[in-house]
């Protein structure tokens, strides 16, 4: 079985490698990254097909952090390519949906590249569904298509009676919701970062001030509260940053 979080990286991996690349990368070169995965076929063939139609942003359409407007376009620039790729995908009858599912639990691999396909607009629903302006609807889309990949890997061949739709709704949610939380996560740490340097730099400027003289990691610390170590770590932060 696929581990989950080696694919996902491998996955991210290759990407950034084939965005970089100076010559466009062969399938055999693509493929060799995912050599110990023992992917079958099918699994490759969509492993392929997402690498070389990701649903990324272009260099030339990426976001100005600055303007929240550009932003905004930028989002809905990418939704709208996203919804008119959706809309050359085959449409199933509920029936042949079920068939598929069936198919899909018995082992037929065959089955794997359609239910993905049909299943991209559930992606964009409950990606869309979480979507927050410090988020970009390509990368929840990316996690989504990705889970929803790996479900499909797991599922193929299992012969448990599971409800198909239900599984691959879930795996695709819980994936989409780890991602938000991950970026949210970071957004706060970036906040509180910011937020020490300002008090850090304001508490230099003020003790300098009153006593004649740049103050030590230690009259920093009692100053503002905060640990020498932690102090130090900041120092060398922005330290590293002044020579950028």
């Amino acid at each position: 079985m696929l581990d989950q979080q080696t694919f996902m990286d491998t996955i991210a991996s290759v990407a950034e490698i084939m965005r970089t690349a100076e010559v466009p990368m062969t399938e055999e070169e693509i493929l060799g990254y995912f050599a110990d995965m023992d992917l079958s076929d099918a699994q490759k063939a969509m492993v392929m097909d997402y690498l070389k139609n990701p649903q990324a942003e272009t260099e030339e359409e990426a976001v100005d952090s600055s303007g929240n407007e550009e932003e905004k376009a930028e989002q809905s620039k990418v939704y709208q390519m996203y919804l008119e790729d959706l809309a050359g995908i085959p449409q199933y009858e509920e029936e042949e949906k079920i068939t598929l599912y069936k198919a899909l639990l018995a082992g037929d691999e065959k089955a794997i590249e359609p239910i993905s396909m049909f299943s991209l607009e559930k992606v964009l629903k409950i990606a869309d569904k979480y979507m927050e302006p410090k988020l970009l609807v390509e990368d929840l889309v990316q996690e989504g298509n990705v889970a929803l990949f790996m479900k499909l890997s797991e599922l193929c061949g299992c012969e448990k009676a599971y409800d198909v739709e239900d599984e691959l709704e879930n795996a695709i949610e819980q994936a989409i919701v780890a991602y938000a939380s991950e970026i949210d996560n970071e957004k706060e740490q970036e906040k509180s970062l910011v937020g020490k340097l300002s008090l850090v730099h304001e508490a230099k400027k003020l003790l300098a001030e009153e006593n004649g003289t740049e103050p030590t990691l230690e009259e920093l610390a009692e100053y503002t509260k905060m640990d020498v170590e932690e102090l130090q770590e900041l120092e060398d932060f922005m330290k590293e940053n002044e020579k950028k």
